[in-house]
């Protein structure tokens, strides 16, 4: 019972972290759109989103929503890890010795 707790919670966590991703990196196309599409800059937006925040056509508003999505993305992460050690604890079974 207790450990279906965290396997939800850990499933929650990745969930999380992964729809952030996604938002960010819909933010940081955008800003990436404005500043001048080229292909590197395109590939860093998908692969560290959250880096987007430093390029010049980058208005403050969108910085502090990649901030804040960078901050949230690293609290579910953080939950997730924190479930995945608590559900791996919960569910050890030792091994029987043989006589």
């Amino acid at each position: 019972m207790l450990a279906s707790i965290f396997w939800v919670t850990l499933v929650a966590g990745v969930s999380a972290a992964v729809v952030l991703w996604v938002l960010a990196a819909r933010v940081a196309l955008g800003i990436v759109r404005v500043a001048g599409s080229s292909v590197p800059r395109v590939l860093a937006a998908v692969f560290w989103p959250f880096g987007a925040r430093y390029l010049a056509g980058a208005t403050s508003a969108e910085a502090t929503v990649l901030n804040k999505m960078l901050v949230a993305f690293f609290a579910a992460l953080l939950v997730a890890i924190a479930s995945m050690a608590v559900y791996s604890n919960l569910t050890l079974v030792l091994p029987v010795p043989k006589p």
